[in-house]
């Protein structure tokens, strides 16, 4: 799976996190945290001195100093309405995390997602009922502006008159 969309819930104004699906339809809306969202939104980012790094950055460092890598990240079960998740290492080593957690390292550094069938199955939703692929509010009011003004300066006089 892969980062589809971030958006945020008009009710509670939380970002969510779209996970899509490869080749199909299904995607997975999962809760994260602002600061992990700045982090999946941003993407890749800079080098930071140490007084300015996140948790995010530090942890492919640490696995590196511990002998080992990064090798993607898993969202594994439902329980309670809750996703759990972990960060596997290249040995199959499994530290759990929360999701968003995961998420944001998967994002920055650039690693795969795997999401384990019947949590798919259990929450999975269709993308395209969803809506996800229409473009994003600010965009289509944009446009619609844009083509307000566009039409603006092509009306004259003559074309508000009866015929």
């Amino acid at each position: 799976m892969y980062l589809g969309r971030m958006v945020v819930h008009a009710r509670t104004r939380e970002p969510l996190a779209l996970l899509r699906e490869r080749d199909t339809d299904r995607c997975l809306v999962v809760s994260v945290r602002s600061p992990q969202a700045e982090v999946m939104v941003q993407g890749a980012m800079p080098e930071r001195d140490d007084d300015h790094r996140l948790t995010q950055d530090l942890v492919a460092d640490m696995a590196v100093a511990l002998g080992r890598t990064l090798d993607h990240g898993s969202i594994d079960a439902l329980v309670d309405s809750r996703f759990r998740a972990a960060l596997v290492l290249d040995d199959g080593t499994r530290l759990a995390a929360r999701p968003s957690d995961v998420l944001a390292v998967v994002v920055r550094d650039g690693l795969r997602l795997e999401v384990a069938a019947d949590v798919l199955d259990t929450a999975g939703q269709s993308w395209s009922e969803l809506d996800a692929d229409r473009p994003e509010p600010a965009r289509a009011a944009a446009e619609e502006v844009q083509a307000l003004r566009q039409m603006l300066d092509d009306v004259t006089a003559d074309d508000f008159r009866d015929p």
